[in-house]
């Protein structure tokens, strides 16, 4: 089911893509519309011994490419990561943050969470870094607001979904 959700999502960007969306680049941008950005784009500063956004962040990737068996080229981010993320491997780590839903329902067994609110149903516009995904066996209620839940932190790839780390036995706090 998971995967169906990753395929409709290539779709609706490989659509987007051929309309030709363009995001304005940073040179683009006026200084005080620079300004206005960083100051309203700040990740979530995080408390109560949460970990911080910017451990994730310090991870580094590099780009992937590689002809498939089917003749299709085949590109994806790879990790480096940091030392400070690869300490917390294995550990229970509490985590604030924003849920990205991967599930059509209220109490979420799936997700994503990042450092930033929900900005598009489709796609969390930020890179890898700064995503874990989260699975909680008992379901977490939906929010838009920032929760706080805690598990067990993986840091491993996934490369098919591109994930850098994930969030095991989630449970809100």
């Amino acid at each position: 089911m998971k995967h169906i959700f990753y395929l409709s999502l290539i779709l609706i960007f490989s659509f987007a893509g051929a309309l030709q969306v363009q995001a304005l680049s940073e040179q683009e941008l006026t200084e005080q519309e620079r300004l206005d950005f960083e100051q309203n784009w700040k990740p979530l500063e995080v408390t109560g011994g949460a970990v911080p956004w910017s451990i994730f962040a310090a991870t580094k990737s590099f780009e992937v490419c590689k002809t498939e068996k089917d003749g299709y080229d085949a590109c994806y981010l790879k990790p480096v990561y940091a030392d400070d993320v690869r300490n917390l491997d294995g550990t229970t780590v509490t985590i604030m943050g924003y849920m990205f839903p991967l599930e059509q329902t209220e109490d979420q067994k799936n997700f994503l969470i990042g450092p930033y609110p929900l900005s598009c149903p489709y796609h969390y516009h930020i890179g890898p870094e700064n995503v874990i995904e989260v699975i909680a066996p008992k379901g977490i209620a939906f929010s838009f607001d920032p929760i706080t839940i805690r598990g067990t932190l993986s840091v491993r790839y996934e490369q098919e979904t591109g994930v850098f780390y994930f969030l095991e036995n989630a449970t809100v706090l």
